[in-house]
């Protein structure tokens, strides 16, 4: 499951465990917390959300990365690179050592 798809599957649950507590009827407020703790404070969902908070390196920084990587004659590692401060830190990397080329 993508870091989307599992954050927005944990929001469906909460949605649905606070739907039950407004219910008419005996609450367990206890209970509710307790529930909304196990969707919401797991793991993989605290991980899910910083990896979908990660903003994904721009195509400009991509095509740079590429450039700067045949002129400084590095590999080209554009593909792996995974957030936009990555891509700023491989592309000022890259350009010292264009320079030196």
């Amino acid at each position: 499951m993508d870091p989307e798809q599992r954050v927005a599957k944990a929001l469906e649950d909460a949605q649905g465990i606070l739907a039950r507590h407004v219910e008419p009827g005996p609450r367990d407020c206890e209970q509710t917390i307790n529930n909304l703790l196990d969707v919401l404070d797991d793991e993989a969902v605290v991980q899910a959300l910083k990896d979908w908070k990660v903003e994904k390196p721009t195509k400009e920084q991509v095509d740079e990365l590429k450039r700067l990587s045949a002129i400084a004659r590095m590999p080209d590692e554009s593909e792996i690179v995974t957030s936009r401060e990555e891509a700023e830190a491989r592309i000022r990397d890259l350009n010292d050592k264009a320079r030196m080329e």
